[in-house]
């Protein structure tokens, strides 16, 4: 309740206890009290209008004073109904300083913050960006002003975009179920003529099978025939003999045989030259197929791809407000990637092929693994050579603090994650996983894993619990991952693409470009968690933006890559060390 200066002041400490009293008896104030009332009559009037700066509420009589008052007769009163129908976060802004207990006249643009006269002297006397709200608002009729009209210009340039999208994202919805029935039976048509032709190759090939057979059999049917005749020959032969045994002279013995011998000799002749023909042959039928046929079976994993094309728009926005009359502007966004260029500092000629995980300790060592061959090396910036060190390990690394790495098994037993002193290279520490680990990353006091047979999981090191991220892909065998506190980055060559996640497993973005980014392997983070992706196909590192909107390439085949695999950020240091699959690596300065 305000003090005027009409009103003497025991009549303002006797309306005072009484307000209190009210307040005490019916548990909330009165909504307006005039002095006449408390005074003579003790009534408790309806507020009609409300003063914004004064934030009272006022009965008829009230008004009547408040208009007379000169201090007040600027003030502009409205209507109790049009009060309640405004925002419920206007009610409650205050129109006097709570320092000063004064109007709130100016905007300090510097500290972004409303002042009084009283502020502008005690604190705001350096300030250059400091204006009058009666300018600023510069009233056009009743209450509105020139930016609230542009205010709701620019809402209405948003509802309207709004609906246009809505609008166009229906038009998608119905063009991509079309386009679903129209692959559909694409595909249908072109299972048809595989049957077809299936079924015309295998008709062509019984036939041909059909023919062989039957001149096969045919001749070796004949080849019987013969022999038979020849049998019976023999047997013609045989008879005779026995006759001639049982009843011939010697005489007609002694002249038999030269005859018999002429007819055996003949038999022998015929039989020989069937064997020495080759009409004894065993033949046998056996059928091959074609050999890209086999190819067609063995490499054909799938039936088709479907291609997805989303930088085309079909809409356009249209502002007719005036977006910067606004008198807050928004907070300056994060770096663009198109800011982000490398510089080479370094090549190493690892000499060994199947190189697929890397990484720099504090001290500047790099180390290398070679994938599924037990074999970790150390290179030391200040020696020429590699040094092998023999282990039962190989395929990704996470560094832990300064001195320690984390390395996973790949697809070689025992199933763990080996914790190896990068000065000493002893192992210091052994976790069972219970599956076969690749892509390894840590993060809040967890070892994120891919999996061949479970997906991502998330290994907590404290409590060692295990669980399986939600919506991860059951099989991540041979595929990379990378992560900060909020966030897991999942590459995965089998569909070209990057999926971010949170750590409850929900889908913040999923980039695809197969024209950029092919078969994507080793994946890391900069302090600014842009994304760095080594493409094994495409032969390049691409930076993808945080929310995985912008993408460009930052290194390239002409640069050196080739299948290039392993990937390592070094925050501090702001180097980025790319290892191809076979030999060689780079050292590239982030600028």
């Amino acid at each position: 309740m305000k003090l005027h200066n009409s009103v003497k002041s025991e009549d303002f400490i006797i309306r005072l206890k009484k307000w209190i009293a009210y307040e005490e008896i019916y548990g909330h104030r009165p909504k307006c009290i005039t002095l006449r009332c408390l005074q003579k009559r003790h009534l408790n009037k309806s507020a009609e209008e409300y003063c914004p700066q004064c934030e009272e509420a006022l009965c008829r009589e009230c008004r009547d004073h408040h208009k007379l008052s000169k201090l007040l007769k600027s003030h502009q009163t409205i209507t109790v109904d049009k009060y309640n129908k405004l925002p419920s976060f206007i009610k409650q802004i205050s129109q006097n300083c709570e320092e000063h207990d004064c109007f709130l006249e100016f905007y300090c643009k510097s500290h972004d913050a409303l002042c009084c006269k009283l502020c502008l002297i005690s604190g705001h006397k350096e300030c250059k960006e400091t204006i009058f709200i009666e300018d600023f608002l510069k009233p056009l009729t009743g209450h509105q002003s020139a930016a609230l009209d542009n205010i709701e210009k620019v809402l209405q340039d948003l509802q309207n975009n709004i609906c246009s999208a809505i609008k166009d994202r229906n038009r998608n919805l119905t063009e991509i179920r079309e386009q679903k029935r129209v692959i559909g039976e694409q595909f249908k048509e072109k299972r048809k003529e595989i049957n077809t032709l299936l079924d015309h190759l295998e008709e062509e090939f019984l036939e041909k099978v059909s023919t062989l057979e039957k001149t096969n059999c045919r001749e070796i049917e004949e080849i019987i025939t013969k022999l038979e005749d020849e049998k019976e020959k023999v047997e013609g032969i045989q008879k005779d003999v026995e006759s001639v045994k049982l009843f011939a002279s010697k005489l007609q013995i002694f002249m038999g045989i030269k005859a018999f011998q002429g007819s055996i000799s003949t038999n022998e002749i015929n039989v020989q030259q069937v064997y020495d023909n080759g009409s004894l042959n065993n033949v046998t039928m056996k059928g091959t197929f074609n050999e890209k046929l086999e190819g067609f079976i063995k490499h054909i994993k799938t039936f088709g791809d479907v291609e997805i094309d989303n930088n085309e728009k079909h809409v356009s926005f249209s502002w007719k407000g005036d977006k910067s009359a606004q008198i807050f502007k928004p907070k300056s966004v994060a770096k663009s990637i198109e800011t982000i260029n490398v510089r080479l500092g370094r090549r190493i000629n690892i000499g060994r092929n199947g190189i697929s995980g890397c990484a720099i300790s504090e001290a500047g060592n790099m180390l290398f693994l070679q994938s599924h061959r037990n074999s970790m090396m150390k290179y030391a910036l200040n020696e020429s050579s590699i040094n092998p060190l023999p282990s039962r390990i190989g395929y990704d690394l996470a560094v832990i603090d300064s001195n320690t790495v984390a390395v996973s098994s790949g697809g070689n037993y025992p199933q763990q994650i080996y914790l190896i002193d990068m000065n000493s290279t002893k192992t210091s520490q052994v976790f069972q996983l219970g599956d076969w680990c690749c892509g390894l990353s840590y993060s809040n006091d967890s070892f994120i894993c891919c999996t061949y047979h479970n997906g991502i999981k998330i290994y907590d090191r404290s409590n060692s619990n295990v669980r399986i991220l939600p919506n991860s892909p059951k099989s991540a065998g041979d595929t990379y991952v990378a992560s900060n506190a909020n966030c897991i980055f999942h590459t995965n060559w089998r569909d070209d693409s990057v999926v971010c996640y949170d750590f409850s497993g929900q889908v913040q973005w999923k980039y695809i470009d197969s024209s950029l980014l092919r078969k994507p392997y080793g994946i890391t983070l900069d302090t600014n968690s842009n994304i760095y992706v080594a493409g094994s196909d495409s032969n390049n590192v691409v930076v993808i933006s945080p929310d995985g909107k912008q993408a460009k390439e930052l290194i390239g085949a002409s640069d050196g890559l080739a299948n290039p695999r392993a990937l390592f950020f070094h925050k501090t240091k702001q180097l980025l060390l790319v290892a191809n699959y076979n030999k060689g690596a780079f050292v590239y300065d982030v600028i």
